[in-house]
């Protein structure tokens, strides 16, 4: 038995398959984004009532939305709980199995590349959009990680000065949880969108107090800057 989960800044996902890879079992619960030992139980959780289901031990594959270091902890942006965090050894301390743990785009591509339509393709980019934004390279069937675990990892490339642009006057330059500023993940997402209206909301209120602006739907103003700037970058 396969037990894989997609672990989200919003939901994890919980899938058992069997040696035909059909899959058999599938589980949401919301992820503890801020609770390190909530997030560990509930996988562990999910584990064991599917091992006592099915009256074995499944193997363990586990995406998150960012890498592991060469030391085993964990570098995560949408989930600040596992971030530095050793998931994988506690993991498996807690389970007795082995556990393995990947980036969810690069676990995407994977799969797409190795699904029939794809086979024959050398190159296969996956593109994932949701709480955060990410990619995941396969060449000639294998993921192509890099040194430091980021190949791919286009979610921590900068915004492109012309779709920066694209968003007008006084467009944000957002900070990103990997140190840098202006990342695609903080724009390209579903927080990214979140941050962009926030921004332009306030930015058209003080406007519409210091009656400088004409009366305009703020959700129409802050839509169109958001479909202008991921028309730029796609």
């Amino acid at each position: 038995m396969y037990y894989g989960f997609d672990v989200g800044g919003t939901k994890i996902e919980f899938g058992a398959f069997d040696k035909q890879l059909n899959r058999i079992a599938t589980e949401r619960h919301p992820t503890p984004t801020q609770d390190y030992a909530a997030l560990v139980e509930t996988i562990v959780q999910l584990v064991e009532k599917y091992d006592v289901k099915w009256g074995g031990q499944g193997t363990i594959g586990i995406g998150i939305p960012g890498s592991q270091a060469e030391d085993g902890t964990v570098l995560t942006v949408n989930v600040p709980a596992a971030n530095g965090q050793s998931l994988r050894a506690d993991l498996e301390a807690r389970l007795g199995r082995e556990v393995r743990i990947s980036n969810d785009a690069n676990c995407f591509a994977l799969s797409e590349a190795w699904d029939e339509q794809a086979q024959s393709a050398k190159t296969v980019l996956g593109l994932i959009l949701g709480t955060g934004f990410g990619g995941g390279l396969v060449i000639n069937g294998k993921v192509i990680n890099g040194k430091n675990q980021m190949a791919g990892e286009v979610g921590h490339m900068r915004m492109p000065i012309d779709a920066w642009l694209r968003l007008g006057d006084h467009p944000p330059m957002f900070d990103c949880g990997c140190g840098n500023k202006g990342c695609l993940d903080n724009y390209l997402s579903g927080r990214g969108f979140e941050q962009l209206y926030g921004h332009f909301y306030q930015l058209y209120q003080r406007l519409r107090l210091s009656k400088t602006t004409e009366r305009v739907n703020p959700m129409q103003w802050h839509l169109s800057r958001a479909f202008l700037m991921c028309w730029q970058c796609l």
